[in-house]
């Protein structure tokens, strides 16, 4: 009951404590994925806040194919250091299970700091780096393994299309138990406008197990897209 009552406060405590009157964002996504050229359903829904200083982004998706799923649940904040804006520091908290990658419900928490590598009129590219761990079986088991992080960032906007590339690696320091969990995530995601508020959005992610023990997970996504203010 605590761990479900820790994932409830995980969701709504983000959203409550805020002071200032920026509005927050929301994106509703549904359409179809493709995992091994296995069709399935896909839903995703998204808050998100930006200030000069601090952003907020708290997100869920889902999809269901014949025999597999995957849910992921993750919440982010990033606040800039206000004497080297620069520079910022972040914490990331999630859960997911991927049932084609052999995922149990895991448990996943990093945090560490961020440089904006180049911050320009049409985008913006970005790098962090940080400690991170994870639980793999969070309801049945307390054994953490813990990695150092990096990633890569680049959104950019054109006249007709937004892009957004992101690289990831986690690098397992921590001992190796049964399997090496080291692993390296790749993400393409295109999105098209169609008119004030709604999208198409093209999206391919990968994670890649470094581990030969380890199964990869691949998906297709395409969806449609709806964003607008949220209010509380």
């Amino acid at each position: 009951m605590k761990k479900y009552l820790f994932l409830s406060l995980f969701i709504f405590l983000p959203l409550s404590g805020q002071t200032d009157t920026t509005a927050w964002k929301q994106y509703l996504r549904l359409g179809i994925v493709n995992v091994d050229s296995t069709n399935g359903g896909f839903g995703y829904f998204r808050l998100n806040r930006i200030t000069t200083n601090t952003f907020r982004d708290l997100r869920f998706f889902a999809y269901g194919l014949e025999n597999n799923s995957f849910i992921y649940l993750r919440y982010k904040s990033s606040d800039k250091y206000l004497s080297q804006p620069k520079f910022y520091r972040y914490t990331i908290t999630s859960f997911r299970k991927n049932t084609r990658a052999n995922v149990n419900l895991q448990y996943h928490f990093n945090q560490g700091f961020g440089y904006f590598i180049k911050d320009y009129n049409n985008g913006l590219i970005n790098m962090e780096l940080g400690h991170a761990f994870d639980t793999s079986d969070y309801l049945n088991a307390t054994r953490k393994t813990s990695y150092l992080r990096t990633g890569v960032f680049w959104d950019h906007d054109t006249n007709y299309f937004s892009s957004k590339l992101e690289f990831e690696h986690f690098s397992q320091i921590s001992e190796v138990i049964e399997n090496r969990l080291s692993r390296s995530i790749y993400l393409l995601e295109l999105i098209f406008p169609l008119k004030s508020g709604v999208f198409i959005n093209i999206n391919y992610e990968k994670e890649d197990y470094i581990g030969k023990n380890q199964t990869d997970a691949a998906s297709i996504i395409l969806a449609v897209q709806w964003r607008g203010n949220f209010k509380i």
